[in-house]
């Protein structure tokens, strides 16, 4: 099994039980001890985590930094309905951006019934996922991110500063006192230029991201035109 593979399954763990020691993981994932020390060295070394005694605990940080693969898995069945509640904005003819977020991902199966549609993103996995439904897209290109699965840097900018959307559709890490945040930088510029080349702008937020503030600001609600979130 390859290392990323294994580090993943390692954080899997560790976000559900926020401390194992390398007995638990090693039983949990029929590792050996020895992979299991390399492996936790190397996501000590990304920060994700801190090594003790014995085994590994999570680092504060470790949840600003969640990868894609952890995110797409929490609150589906909120992303799920806030994604059908967005699509039902979309009409016929339209260009829209998607960001790389865990959220926007799930909104493909809402959009194969719309007619003529432009879909423009950073997620390569989501770009696949519309060209097997069907559905005219484009993919930024630019710097991959491999965490977070998403297109970004001065490449993919550019592509987007070339389009005129008529609606924008993203997520972000969190929204407090009004205003959105997220903990990438690279990812924020993305979706700042995705705003800045949209009509209407549309935020897909569950309830697990209210209250919460990262480090780079991406707009204030009263800058969109919408919240959309998992309440009826």
């Amino acid at each position: 099994m390859l290392p990323l593979q294994r580090q993943n399954d390692i954080l899997r763990l560790l976000e559900k039980n926020k401390e194992m020691t390398v007995k638990e993981l090693c039983a949990a994932l029929f590792y050996s001890p020895a992979t299991v020390r390399r492996d936790l060295a190397a996501l000590e070394a990304k920060g994700m985590l801190k090594r003790s005694f014995g085994g590994a605990v999570l680092t504060e940080r470790y949840d600003e930094q969640l990868p894609l693969f952890i995110r797409a898995t929490q609150n589906i069945a909120a992303k799920k309905h806030i994604c059908a509640k967005a699509s039902s904005l979309i009409a016929n003819g339209d260009t829209v951006f998607l960001d790389a977020s865990s959220t926007t991902y799930f909104m493909a199966p809402y959009l194969s019934g719309i007619e003529d549609l432009t879909v423009i993103t950073n997620n390569p996995h989501l770009s696949v996922v519309l060209s097997e439904l069907k559905i005219h897209n484009f993919c930024t290109g630019g710097e991959m991110l491999n965490d977070s699965i998403a297109l970004v840097g001065s490449d993919a900018e550019r592509f987007i500063g070339g389009i005129r959307a008529h609606k924008c559709f993203f997520s972000a890490r969190g929204v407090k006192n009004g205003e959105i945040t997220d903990s990438s930088k690279p990812e924020r510029d993305v979706k700042i230029a995705m705003l800045a080349r949209s009509e209407q702008r549309y935020f897909l937020c569950d309830s697990s991201k209210e209250g919460l503030t990262f480090p780079y600001r991406i707009a204030e609600l009263w800058e969109i035109d919408q919240m959309i979130d998992e309440k009826e």
